[in-house]
């Protein structure tokens, strides 16, 4: 019982990027925005991501008896640097979707940059 109550958190998590994830592709079908695109594919990576560090950290907890405390802790640090590098490169794609989607230019707009003329 105590395994499956470690999948809690991230299942949760893995449900609420699921449901970003859909927000942000709803986003780029009306906005045509590539940036919502990139933010709903790093949204579902962060729940992968997270749903993986936890099946793995699970393995090597409660299931390798064979192993001893020392080379358990050294699996856990570099389970902990690879999830860590992970999130670094769907962090830097987050901010880059989200200058995509500030930065994006109004199909409204007209390209000389002149007023509409007021009435």
């Amino acid at each position: 019982m105590g395994e499956l109550q470690t999948f809690l958190v991230p299942g949760v998590a893995l449900f609420f990027f699921v449901v970003f994830a859909i927000v942000w592709l709803i986003g780029f079908i009306r906005q045509r925005n590539i940036g919502f695109l990139i933010l709903a594919f790093v949204m579902l990576m962060e729940g992968a991501v997270n749903i993986a560090r936890q099946v793995v950290f699970n393995v090597i907890y409660f299931h390798s008896t064979a192993t001893s405390a020392v080379q358990k802790g050294q699996s856990i640090w570099l389970i902990t640097l690879v999830t860590l590098g992970v999130n670094i490169v769907l962090w830097i794609l987050g901010i880059l979707g989200a200058l995509l989607i500030v930065f994006h230019r109004s199909k409204l707009q007209r390209a000389d940059g002149a007023h509409p003329p007021v009435s």
